[in-house]
């Protein structure tokens, strides 16, 4: 995986920190049953780490103002994520739910927020990383079908199956990407995060920054 060899490992960890820490405070936040807090967290909307996906396009707040109840959808769908030992459940959970605005990428961002050993992120940073390594690092072919995803009406159907499909495929490609992640950091001298899908999309997040920003 050539396309990790040049990122910044220290910064890797950083970002993971950040994200562990976040992880820790919403557990904490719904083990107190301090659900507006837990919930402005869990959208991104009091810290943008805690959802990336959601801060990128000011979802969070379309969230809270667009839907009826919606700190108790937001805080039932993440009790659900919480529970789950696999992953797979996570696009059908958001799709019946039916929050307006919360779609897979901010919701699988959630989900693996509350949930991080189980549920990864399908959002435009992991799905470009796998994109790229899928494409033997080719960015401009990445870049390419990275559109297929963005340019989708994020109320259709159509869209809604196409984004569960890549939900699915992320399943290999982030576990590779940790583990290859978990050897560059060590050569690096670096140590690599504990929880495998946070780990993955620090990653992801670097690589995307590194191209990107």
């Amino acid at each position: 995986m050539s396309a990790l060899d040049e990122l910044y490992w220290g910064e890797v960890r950083n970002h993971y920190d950040e994200r562990e820490e976040i992880h820790r405070q919403l557990l904490e936040l719904h083990r107190n049953n301090n659900i507006s807090e837990f919930v402005r967290l869990l959208l991104g909307v009091s810290n943008r780490a805690g959802n990336y996906s959601a801060d990128d396009h000011k979802l969070g707040p379309q969230i809270l103002n667009q839907n009826r109840n919606a700190e108790r959808q937001v805080g039932d769908l993440a009790a659900k994520f919480m529970a789950l030992d696999t992953a797979r459940a996570v696009p059908e959970l958001i799709k019946k739910t039916g929050i307006h605005y919360l779609k897979i990428g901010v919701g699988s961002e959630a989900s693996c927020m509350v949930n991080p050993s189980v549920c990864w992120v399908a959002n435009t940073r992991t799905i470009w990383t796998h994109v790229v390594i899928k494409h033997g690092d080719n960015f401009a072919k990445a870049d390419e079908e990275l559109k297929l995803y963005r340019t989708q009406d994020g109320t259709s159907e159509m869209a809604y199956q196409i984004w569960a499909a890549i939900h699915r495929e992320l399943a290999a490609s982030m576990t590779r990407i940790a583990e290859e992640g978990e050897r560059l950091a060590r050569a690096a001298s670096v140590l690599p995060g504990s929880i495998k899908y946070l780990w993955a999309d620090a990653i992801a997040n670097a690589l995307y920054a590194s191209y990107y920003e």
